[in-house]
């Protein structure tokens, strides 16, 4: 597929991939849940959210594990589930993803190249949701550690637009990425996933995941994840947490009200 895909034959193809997602985990009777915008799309349009050209899925850290099995046991041959570590020698990101190799979303550029398009084939993200203790120090401490792994491991990256960062996030990119150097991605990837899927003891437990390039964690009550249930897309209900509602509040404050501006939303199609 060229670089001229349109919006709508991109949504074709996501659906595509989701219903064979949604397939797989029923016949194997795992659980994950539509995330993100796919779910405000679910919630709000009954379909995907018509300037949204990406989509996103998430999995308990406990269910992972299943999910992951399943998936490489039965996606077609032209679909695959990776992790970080498949871009190394290179880094781009602490995010699993599930793509099929049939589809490219934009024409091939030395970056694309560079992360071999592992981030460039149509497909979806996969973010994993563990447990931490609802206090303050234990929410800092996985912050601090999900932003030192993610600035050793930018010291892989094909390359970094400083112009995005203010003067103090700078001097720490500076400063992580020259210690990086000296770590090996793969390396950065395992001690990412040892933390992201540890088996922790909460008396007062919440759920965290870090979703974006540079770590924006995100805390939610555990309250929310106990238990299913469902929304459409295109005629079809795909899993949803039970508190879907407080948790897409939580996230983008009234999410049934579609936004004005929807050129502040990254394109990744283009």
């Amino acid at each position: 597929m060229s670089a001229k895909m349109t919006l709508s034959e991109l949504h074709n193809k996501l659906f595509d991939i989701l219903c064979i997602i949604d397939d797989i985990s029923q016949q194997e009777n795992v659980t994950y849940f539509i995330d993100s915008g796919t779910e405000i799309g679910a919630a709000r349009e009954h379909d995907f959210v018509p300037w949204d050209d990406d989509m996103d899925i998430k999995v308990l850290a406990e269910d992972y594990p299943a999910f992951k099995k399943a998936l490489q046991e039965n996606l077609p041959p032209f679909m695959h589930i990776v992790e970080p570590d498949i871009f190394s020698p290179a880094f781009y990101d602490f995010t699993v993803r599930v793509y099929d190799e049939r589809y490219l979303l934009r024409a091939e550029t030395p970056s694309e190249k560079c992360y071999n398009n592992y981030n460039n084939y149509v497909g979806t993200d996969v973010f994993i949701f563990n447990q931490v203790n609802n206090s303050f120090l234990s929410k800092k401490s996985i912050l601090l550690k999900t932003k030192i792994l993610y600035g050793l491991g930018m010291a892989h990256r094909h390359s970094i637009d400083s112009k995005k960062y203010s003067f103090i996030p700078k001097i720490q990119i500076k400063f992580l990425t020259f210690i990086g150097k000296g770590i090996s991605s793969k390396k950065i990837c395992y001690l990412w996933k040892k933390m992201i899927l540890k088996e922790r003891k909460c008396k007062k437990p919440c759920r965290f995941t870090s979703n974006y390039s540079i770590p924006s964690l995100r805390f939610f009550n555990e309250e929310i994840y106990r238990g299913v249930t469902y929304l459409p897309i295109r005629g079809r209900n795909f899993p949803v947490p039970i508190g879907y509602d407080e948790e897409l509040k939580q996230q983008y404050g009234d999410y049934m009200k579609p936004p004005k501006d929807r050129n502040k939303f990254i394109k990744h199609l283009y």
